[in-house]
């Protein structure tokens, strides 16, 4: 009881908080300047990589990035082959794309210690920048919903479906849901994951004061903890990227599909 009530009575954990950023006051608007900054350098990670790739991309026998490379997207171009035939190939830089920056921008997770400021967070831990993607792809899903059926064919396929015509009520009604559910699946799913990361990471620096009489045991523990965790954060990383394109996809099917009649 000594030793629970001990751990329970930690006075930092009463300071961890969640979803604290570097804000200014721009125009008005309330910025995150730590998920700005953290997003431009993801960004030009990605840009150099592409740009690195391009400079070393070889017809005879691959380099190994040029092979990592090459696997990434033969992996990719088959997902959207087995989704959406030959009409998706234009998909496939934008999964590939998506990926890519989710996964650079998970990596960051990695470079955390757990403070209440991060000196470069993890963008994708806030809330803003997954939803803004989301958004964008959901739009690009609409575009090509519109392109594929037309402006009659992109309305009918939310009335028809999924129940008989004379259901178009419920039939909209479940649609509208579905689409708003979408984007916000997509978002949350990918920032409540990263999230997560950076409080586990709080909760294991919070272990340096925790002791068992003179014992140290929290300062003990906190290194290997860290470490594990962080090799397992970097696997949730390339796991919610990998997600995050799979969607991606998969909602370009649906609107890419040939609207068959009900």
């Amino acid at each position: 009881m000594g030793i629970g009530t001990h751990l329970l009575s930690v006075p930092l954990l009463a300071d961890i908080s969640v979803g604290d950023h570097v804000q200014r006051q721009v125009f008005g608007l309330t910025i995150d300047m730590d998920t700005v900054w953290a997003t431009i350098i993801a960004g030009v990670i990605v840009i150099l990589v592409g740009l690195i790739m391009r400079a070393k991309v070889t017809s005879g026998v691959p380099g190994k990035f040029q092979l990592l490379w090459e696997m990434a997207v033969s992996a990719v171009q088959k997902q959207v082959d087995d989704s959406i035939g030959p009409r998706g190939a234009k998909v496939v830089p934008l999964a590939l794309t998506l990926f890519i920056f989710i996964f650079t921008c998970n990596l960051f997770e990695v470079l955390g210690i757990g403070s209440h400021f991060e000196v470069l967070p993890a963008p994708t831990s806030d809330i803003n920048l997954p939803l803004a993607m989301a958004l964008y792809v959901i739009v690009l899903v609409h575009a090509a919903a519109i392109k594929n059926r037309g402006i009659g064919g992109y309305v009918k396929h939310y009335l028809n479906r999924p129940f008989p015509i004379w259901l178009f009520p419920v039939n909209l009604f479940m649609n509208v849901v579905d689409e708003i559910a979408k984007p916000l699946t997509l978002a949350l799913r990918l920032f409540g994951n990263l999230l997560a990361g950076g409080l586990m990471l709080s909760l294991l620096a919070a272990l340096v004061i925790w002791k068992i009489g003179p014992a140290p045991l929290g300062a003990l523990l906190t290194v290997p903890l860290t470490v594990v965790w962080k090799l397992f954060d970097m696997a949730i990383g390339a796991i919610q990227a990998f997600i995050f394109a799979l969607l991606t996809i998969l909602y370009f099917d649906t609107a890419m599909a040939p609207d068959l009649a009900h």
